[in-house]
């Protein structure tokens, strides 16, 4: 029969490495699942959907932990109590008390048209009520179970929504104090702000509220139960119409009429319960193959992902060394170049006239050091030679010709308009010179 979920808030101090693990749905979390106890259909998980509080984004719950025990040393200047201690209350009697849960998580039922708005809208209600602040939510719409294994139709999913309280006032270091009326309060909160019949409370039930994998395994067995109490008063009622049937006449005692049919179907009911268990234990493994094949596929295809990017990396180590070798060839050559220039340069310097050679090396050097003119000291150096020769311009042509098996095209024009430059200097200050000489 089906039953129209009611709303329930279930509060609890939150298991910080099994949440995280549940809500993310790892795969290695869903391979450890046991499918007798509890079924995660992968292919409803698509439509889960999960809210991280902006503050939170890219922090763990573990970190999250830690910088609150932090926050509560800051502000009491006491380290926050972890563990259960053993106290003294008023009476003198011992009694355990729980440490301290800055962490806590919900278990919310939720209806299929649930949205993330409906809980978000329920979270900031909490909140502004009492200081507690949501910083995860996560909407599971792939877990449930089926009342017939043997039959996919038979799906019952379990619609729920786990959200992460942060469970400190972190003005005062303390946690927040919620005691039954509040409590009974936030249940009340849950049906109006999702808007759900109200569930009756555990004190009006006498129950304790089921975890979620004991929750599909308590209807797992009830389902088992059910079936057994089937075949029991089949078989009950055989047995009694069997009497009856034996007194009613010898012939029944060969084989015949009624006891017959129901010695038959006696029979058929023993031979059918091992073959349902049977059927059970066969879709119980068939759902564990399937989902371990999937995990051995993908797998397989990290590995190939892997491998591909071995490949890719060791090309690229090959073409890195090969890019190496080829500059290093070039290097070599440029040094070859460069050293057998220097050679050329110095042997063809010393068929020179030390003036000359003087005035070849300022042109190259200045080409070489790629200024717009010649430098104080190269100029020095042209003109002594120049001073040597009665003819300013045939010198500066010798100094040109000289430099020519060491220029290029371009540089050829540069050095020829500096040498003419240096030319046209040197006669303006013979003119000035005379024109001295005239005056006196």
């Amino acid at each position: 029969m089906n039953t129209i979920a009611k709303a329930s808030d279930h509060v609890k101090p939150c298991n910080i490495e099994q949440s995280e693990r549940h809500n993310r749905r790892d795969a290695e979390y869903i391979a450890s699942l046991n499918p007798r106890i509890l079924y995660v259909r992968t292919d409803l998980s698509p439509n889960n959907e999960s809210y991280v509080a902006p503050d939170m984004k890219g922090i763990t719950l573990q970190q999250h932990y830690d910088a609150i025990k932090a926050m509560v040393k800051q502000k009491t200047g006491r380290a926050m109590q972890e563990k259960k201690v053993m106290v003294t209350g008023k009476n003198g009697k011992q009694k355990e008390r729980n440490g301290s849960s800055p962490i806590r998580e919900s278990v919310v039922n939720i209806k299929p048209d649930t949205t993330m708005d409906n809980l978000l809208k329920y979270t900031e209600k909490v909140h502004e009520r009492w200081g507690i602040r949501a910083i995860q939510i996560h909407i599971h719409k792939d877990e449930g179970h089926y009342e017939n294994p043997d039959d996919l139709l038979t799906w019952k999913p379990n619609l729920h929504a786990h959200i992460i309280w942060d469970w400190m006032n972190h003005e005062t270091g303390k946690s927040y104090k919620l005691g039954k009326k509040d409590m009974e309060e936030l249940q009340d909160m849950a049906a109006e702000t999702l808007e759900m019949e109200r569930g009756k409370s555990k004190a009006e039930t006498g129950r304790e509220h089921l975890e979620h994998n004991d929750y599909i395994l308590s209807q797992q067995k009830k389902q088992s139960a059910e079936l057994d109490i089937e075949i029991a008063e089949k078989r009950d009622r055989l047995n009694t119409e069997n009497g009856n049937a034996i007194k009613s006449g010898m012939a029944n005692l060969f084989g015949k009429g009624k006891y017959a049919d129901m010695e038959k179907e006696n029979k058929r009911l023993k031979e059918e319960l091992p073959k349902q268990k049977l059927a059970i234990q066969r879709k119980y493994q068939q759902v564990l193959d399937a989902e371990r094949d999937r995990q051995s596929q993908q797998l397989a295809e990290k590995d190939k992902q892997i491998g591909d990017l071995q490949a890719k990396l060791k090309s690229e180590v090959f073409r890195h060394q090969q890019d190496i070798q080829e500059k290093d060839i070039i290097i070599r050559q440029k040094d070859s170049i460069i050293n057998d220039y220097r050679e050329r340069l110095g042997h063809y310097l010393s068929t020179l006239s030390e003036l000359l050679r003087a005035a070849v090396k300022a042109v190259l050097d200045y080409v070489q050091d790629g200024y717009r003119s010649f430098s104080y000291r190269q100029e020095c150096d042209v003109k002594r030679y120049m001073n040597s020769q009665s003819d300013k311009e045939a010198a500066a042509g010798t100094v040109l010709k000289a430099s020519l098996p060491f220029l290029k095209s371009d540089e050829c024009e540069k050095v020829k308009g500096q040498l003419s430059y240096i030319v046209q200097e040197m006669k303006e200050e013979q003119q000035q010179s005379r024109n001295r000489g005239f005056h006196m």
